[in-house]
């Protein structure tokens, strides 16, 4: 026991020397590693006293066999060993929220999912491998266990490839990444459209426009186009304004008017250059197109933007004296029939 608290001492001194030395590093698992580790090493040293004071009572009174004893040790020093671990793995996910923040942008959110799936996968691993080595050490065969699991593994995946699809495309989806709940997603392979609001390992939920709700299957998310709206970097305006034929003198002056008024509209993003042109002969119209990004991403904005564009684009036709065109058909008489 005198051993056992200068041993205490020792350790606390020693780990405390060592952190001073890892956080001189740039890296944090070295830090999260001595943080971890410093309740285990008290109760392996706690377990080992214990372990000692009880046989050397043992060598006297008989009162438990040696096998039992070493039975308790390797099952207590199999739980500490773990515990240690998944104490990392904990705290280092820590470490790692502490550094990204608190999720409030796109970055910020792939990076805390992908560190969540990836802390419970290794939790999993930790807690399986312990359990397999517990029952080894109670005598359980873990070859005939590896075995029989494997058969039973083969027909429960036959008889639930439809779970197994989901739980795998749901796996897929936190590795990927290709949204996050509060992105608004569609997809032109199927009738999908909405904000995610929830990603499970089976379904994930999507609220449409509507106000219903799709619950769509993860092992969908595997074979189709997804198309994220939410990651966009700007919104575009895309038009195609048809003028009379009696106008078509008219043209190069509206185009060169609404093309200034692009260039020096601050909600038009000026990094992809604004196009606007005199584009085709249509069979009731001489058709110019806008082509132009604005800087907001937001919906309602976008809209306003459009307006405003439009009703200049109006206020300049008419300002040329001319107008917009709508379908016509001009039909040529031609005869000698006075009367017709």
């Amino acid at each position: 026991i005198a051993i056992a608290i200068v041993l205490l001492f020792l350790k606390n001194r020693l780990l405390f020397l060592i952190s001073g030395i890892t956080q001189k590093t740039k890296t944090q698992i070295d830090d999260v590693i001595i943080d971890s580790i410093q309740a285990p090493l008290t109760s392996i040293i706690i377990l080992i006293t214990l372990i000692t004071v009880i046989n050397v009572l043992n060598v006297q009174y008989q009162f438990i066999s040696d096998s039992v004893i070493e039975r308790i040790y390797n099952l207590s020093t199999i739980l500490i060993f773990s515990w240690a671990l998944i104490r990392i793995a904990n705290n280092y996910y820590k470490a790692m929220l502490y550094h990204i923040g608190s999720g409030k942008n796109d970055d910020e959110k792939m990076l805390l999912e992908t560190y969540e799936i990836v802390l419970r996968i290794i939790k999993a691993i930790i807690i399986i491998i312990a359990i397999l080595i517990v029952m080894q050490e109670f005598g359980i065969s873990i070859s005939g266990l590896l075995a029989f699991g494997g058969v039973g593994g083969l027909v429960v995946g036959l008889a639930a490839k439809d779970l197994l699809a989901n739980f795998f495309g749901g796996l897929m989806i936190y590795i990927d990444r290709p949204f996050h709940i509060g992105d608004f997603i569609k997809s032109p392979d199927r009738n999908i459209e909405g904000i995610v609001e929830e990603k499970g390992w089976r379904l994930t939920k999507v609220r449409t426009f509507s106000k219903n709700v799709l619950y769509v299957p993860n092992s969908a998310f595997t074979n189709i186009i997804v198309e994220n709206a939410t990651r966009m970097t700007n919104r575009r305006i895309k038009e195609i304004i048809g003028l009379r034929y009696d106008d078509i003198d008219k043209i190069p002056k509206i185009v060169e008017e609404i093309r200034e008024f692009l260039k020096d509209n601050k909600k038009i993003d000026q990094v992809n250059k604004p196009v606007v042109y005199f584009q085709s002969f249509s069979p009731s119209s001489c058709d110019f197109f806008i082509y132009a990004f604005t800087t907001t991403r937001e919906w309602r904005e976008f809209l306003s933007v459009k307006e405003e564009l439009l009703y200049h684009v109006s206020s300049v036709v008419t300002k040329h004296n001319a107008s917009i065109a709508y379908p016509t058909t001009t039909i040529d008489w031609k005869g000698d029939n006075k009367e017709l």
